[in-house]
């Protein structure tokens, strides 16, 4: 039986939507960004991002050659949610929702000018929050040619055959934030030229007509290099190609490819620069994922395992914006994540790239334990009769800590943990242990916060394996130093969670 629905509009607030859709986590650099990828997607060989050279006119243009579009085309660009990207894409269309030029732009600014020229035709429309706010209605600002040319920078398109700018006015977040909007974009400005170098380097560097010219303001951006794929010293692994399905069933392809990056050390300065900044050489190893050649995530590991074999792994991976409904790309293209149908293919291929990592250590030695079935805090490795220490990632008692950390945490956990193990004052602790003044005895207060550390433990031991049984989880702590060392409180464990 076939009941009527009574369907009744409910249209959202204008104003209310339109300020809420601002807070979506954009900084200056990604907002940017995304208005790139609309120019690339465009077919533009040259952008031109315009920032204020004074504080009487404080604004940003991004300016391409690219297509443009016709007045209808312009039109339902502007729209919230634009028809046509919803249609099928090309396959190298670096768009996503059709929401990218609205929300990026006025996540900076309040007033959002986008003019056109196609056909020989300029057209130009604005979205004003505060005519939204006055009128409470989604109402555009159709320009006339006066207004058309009186949009900054308008005279970048006389000489073009086609091409578009986007202008961003009326920095209110900034204005708030910073007070003066003029000083606060110029202090900004070198963070985009890095971040738009990096993130675009593969466009950058082509060396066909393909080739992507972008500057900021008479500034050329160079492509940065992040695999180092022209150092002598870096290790290019076997390129791995993963069949995947999208949501249509339709298989598509995703290339793996791994580097292991040469040692600090054999680094020049141009090096340390082109792969990011020495500061990120240790903390950015990991994954860079590229949507048509984009880089959209990198210097993750995805909550994979790290170990010391990982400080020098890069893996570039392409996917295609077929994927984009498997891999979660969100609106902003920084974030996404691995489906599970393909995590074994993608690790195994890191694993790969992790042996041949091994060969590239300060020392080749062995652990050598005093009891193979105890899981130590400090590893005691054996090379050639030289012994060095360090602290064992992979003990139970550190995994309390790797468990509540980013990746980029890690790799900064990683930098400090490194120097405390080369600077072990095995000096001053031979001489105390002499004098036996060293104190060794875990006293009430030390025993209870190892019974607490033990709870804790298994705690997130069982949080994160459902499938083990607390009986085991707790025999497991217990062949964890400092556990191993109190056997006498494994009961009271046992019988806390």
């Amino acid at each position: 039986m076939n009941l009527k629905r009574n369907l009744t509009k409910n249209e959202p607030a204008a104003h209310e939507l339109s300020n809420s859709m601002r807070c979506m986590g954009y900084s200056l650099e990604s907002a940017i960004a995304d208005i790139v990828d609309n120019s690339i997607t465009a077919k533009a060989t040259e952008i031109e991002i315009k920032f204020p050279v004074s504080p009487e006119e404080v604004c940003i243009a991004i300016c391409d050659n690219g297509n443009g579009m016709t007045k209808e085309e312009l039109f339902d660009a502007m729209k919230y949610g634009s028809t046509l990207k919803g249609k099928v894409r090309s396959e190298d269309d670096l768009g996503r929702f059709g929401m990218g030029l609205k929300s990026a732009s006025h996540s900076q600014c309040r007033r959002l000018s986008v003019a056109s020229k196609k056909n020989g035709k300029v057209s130009a429309y604005v979205w004003d929050l505060d005519v939204i706010d006055e009128e409470h209605d989604w109402l555009m600002i159709d320009c006339s040619d006066d207004e058309i040319a009186n949009i900054p920078f308008i005279d970048y398109l006389d000489d073009k055959k086609s091409g578009t700018i986007v202008t961003w006015q009326d920095f209110d977040f900034i204005k708030k934030e910073a007070g003066d909007e003029y000083a606060e974009l110029v202090r900004q400005q070198d963070d985009v030229a890095n971040y738009l170098s990096l993130i675009f380097h593969r466009f950058l560097s082509k060396e066909n007509k393909e080739r992507l010219s972008i500057k900021i303001n008479s500034f050329s951006l160079k492509p940065l290099d992040p695999f180092l794929e022209k150092h002598p010293k870096t290790a290019i692994k076997k390129n791995i190609s993963i069949p995947v399905k999208d949501s249509c069933g339709i298989e598509r392809m995703i290339s793996i490819q791994p580097y292991i990056l040469p040692f600090q050390k054999d680094l020049s300065k141009e090096d340390e620069k082109n792969s990011g900044g020495i500061e990120n050489y240790r903390t950015k190893q990991g994954f860079y994922i590229y949507r048509n050649e984009r880089l959209i995530i990198w210097g993750t590991w995805f909550n994979r395992h790290r170990d010391e074999l990982t400080k020098y792994a890069r893996i570039r991976v392409d996917i295609p914006n077929t994927l984009d409904d498997v891999w979660g790309i969100d609106i902003k293209k920084q974030n996404a994540k691995i489906p599970a149908s393909i995590r074994q293919r993608l690790t195994h291929a890191v694993d790969e790239a992790m042996d041949a990592s091994i060969r590239k250590q300060n020392y080749r030695g062995r652990i050598a334990k005093v009891d193979e079935n105890l899981d130590y805090i400090w590893n005691r490795i054996e090379n050639r009769g030289q012994y060095t220490y360090s602290i064992n990632r992979d003990s139970n008692i550190f995994k309390l800590l790797e468990n509540h950390l980013d990746d980029e945490a890690k790799s900064y956990l990683d930098i400090v943990l490194d120097e405390i193990e080369k600077n072990i004052p095995f000096h001053q602790i031979y001489l105390d242990k002499s004098r036996n003044v060293i104190d060794e005895n875990d006293n009430e207060e030390r025993i209870a916060e190892i019974i607490n550390k033990a709870k804790m433990l298994l705690t997130q031991i069982l949080q994160f394996n459902p499938k083990i049984t607390k009986e085991c989880a707790v025999e497991n702590i217990f062949k964890s130093e400092p556990f191993c060392k109190h056997l006498e409180i494994k009961q009271e464990v046992m019988e806390a969670c």
